[in-house]
C-alpha cells in the first residue's frame, strides 16, 4: 500500500507529463501551448497584414515621390548655379546666358527669318553650355552649331580626338555630372527615323531624375528620365514683352520663343509618346505654352522671369504642362 508521500509524488509525475505534452517553456520561462495555429487564425493574420500593407503602400509611394521631387529641385538649382557660372565666365565676351536654339549661320544678320537651327533645340544647347558638345568643356568661340564648327564654319571646335591645346582652350564644364544624367537624343528616343525638324540625334540632353523607362545605352541598361527644357529670354530691344500669338510667326519676337524646344516636345512623352499638354496646337500658335509661362498676377499676358531663362522638368508623370512639373518658376496651371 502506497504511502501518502508516494501518492503525492505519483500525482506530480502525472501532472508534469501532461504539462510536457501540451505546453513548452518559452525563452522567458513562461508556459505556452504547443499546438499549432488553426486555419482560421492564419487567415485572420493574413487579412490583417493585407489591410496594413494596403494602407502603407500609398504612403511609401508618396514618400518616394516627395524624395524624387526634392532631388529634382536640387538638380535644377545645380543647373542654375552652372548657368550663372557660365555667364560670369563669359563676361569678357558679353556675359550672356547661352542661347536656347542653335544657329545655321551665326554671322548672318537677323531679319524676319533668322538663321536659327531649331533642330538643335534649347535642351541640347543647354547641355553644350554646361558640358561641351563632347562633355569635355565648351570652346570659348562656340557658335552653338550642331555640326561643332565655329561661326563661319572654318574650324571644327570639337574634333573627334582633341589635343591638349584644344581642351585647355575650353571653358567649364560648369556642372558636375556625378548626379546629372546626360544622354544623347537617340538614346532617349530610340527607334525613330531621324530627319529634319527633329532634335539632333547624336547631341546630348540633360534628363531629370524621374526615370520613366529603361533603355540599352552601350552595353548597360540605364534608367532614363525626361529632358530638361531650357528657354532663354530674348532681351533685345526689338522683342515683345507681351506674348502675342494671334499669328503663326510672332513667336520670333516674343520674350520667350516656344519654338526653341518645339521639335523635342513634339516627340511626346519619353515612355510612350503621349502628347504633352503644352505642345503647340495644330495652328502653330503656341497658346498653351504661352499661358503656361504667363505671370498669373498680371492682367495682360506677361511671361515670368523677363530677363533670364526658364527651366522645365516634366515631373513624375513625364508630361510637360501638368501640375507635377518642377520648374525654376511657378507654371500657370
Amino acid at each position: 500500500m502506497k504511502t501518502e508521500k508516494e501518492k503525492n509524488g505519483e500525482g506530480i509525475r502525472i501532472l508534469t507529463e501532461k504539462r510536457d505534452n501540451y505546453f513548452k517553456t518559452s525563452c522567458f520561462g513562461a508556459l505556452v501551448a504547443k499546438r499549432g495555429f488553426t486555419l482560421m487564425e492564419i487567415v485572420t493574420v493574413i487579412v490583417i497584414m493585407s489591410i496594413l500593407i494596403g494602407f502603407l503602400l500609398p504612403a511609401i509611394s508618396q514618400v518616394k515621390k516627395i524624395a524624387l521631387e526634392t532631388k529634382q529641385k536640387a538638380q535644377l538649382y545645380s543647373i542654375e548655379v552652372g548657368l550663372e557660372s557660365y555667364k560670369e565666365d563669359d563676361s569678357e565676351i558679353g556675359g550672356k546666358y547661352p542661347p536656347s536654339h542653335g544657329y545655321d549661320d551665326p554671322l548672318a544678320p537677323l531679319g524676319p527669318n533668322p538663321p536659327y537651327d531649331y533642330d538643335y533645340c534649347g535642351a541640347q544647347t543647354l547641355a553644350e553650355a554646361m558640358f561641351g558638345r563632347d562633355l569635355l568643356g565648351i570652346p570659348a568661340t562656340s557658335a552653338y552649331r550642331a555640326d561643332g564648327m565655329n561661326a563661319n564654319a572654318s574650324l571644327n571646335l570639337y574634333p573627334a580626338f582633341p589635343d591638349n591645346a584644344n581642351i585647355k582652350s575650353r571653358r567649364g564644364p560648369f556642372l558636375d555630372r556625378t548626379n546629372i544624367d546626360v544622354f544623347r537624343a537617340d538614346e532617349v528616343f530610340p527607334g525613330l527615323t531621324w530627319e529634319a525638324n527633329m532634335p539632333k540625334e547624336k547631341r546630348y540632353l540633360i534628363c531629370d531624375v524621374f526615370a520613366t523607362v529603361i533603355r540599352k545605352v552601350g552595353t548597360e541598361d540605364q534608367k532614363i528620365g525626361t529632358p530638361i527644357l531650357y528657354f532663354k529670354a530674348n532681351t533685345s530691344s526689338a522683342n515683345e514683352i507681351l506674348q502675342n500669338y494671334a499669328t503663326q510667326t510672332d513667336h520670333i519676337n516674343n520674350r520667350y520663343n516656344r519654338t526653341d524646344n518645339y521639335y523635342l516636345m513634339r516627340l511626346g512623352r519619353v515612355a510612350d509618346g503621349e502628347k504633352h499638354p503644352v505642345t503647340p496646337s495644330s495652328d502653330d500658335s503656341g497658346e498653351a505654352f504661352y499661358n503656361y509661362i504667363r505671370d498669373p498676377l498680371t492682367i495682360v499676358r506677361v511671361p515670368v522671369r523677363l530677363d533670364s531663362y526658364l527651366l522645365i522638368s516634366a515631373g513624375y508623370d513625364g508630361l510637360y504642362g501638368t501640375k507635377d512639373d518642377i520648374c525654376n518658376f511657378k507654371p500657370n496651371l
